[in-house]
């Protein structure tokens, strides 16, 4: 999370909904929806090198829907 966080900017609220369909892995790219950038504009974010690398295995077998960090901690 904290590497996500750090290497797009995104807020926390961004982050939370992110879902592993949202992470491009091969392109190394997260796309962030309309409904909840700040802007309410598509950002798509390149992902450093070695924060998709390191994301990579965490990703692999999360549920493509959900939220990749659930609860209610940006809240």
């Amino acid at each position: 999370l904290y590497l996500v966080a750090a290497g797009t900017g995104f807020r926390a609220s961004a982050l939370s909904n992110l879902t592993p369909a949202d992470f491009d892995m091969d392109g190394g790219t997260v796309t962030l929806a309309a409904r909840f950038n700040k802007s309410r504009r598509l950002k798509v974010q390149p992902l450093p090198a070695d924060v998709a690398a390191a994301l990579r295995p965490y990703l692999d077998g999360k549920p493509a829907g959900r939220p990749v960090w659930g609860g209610t901690w940006a809240k």
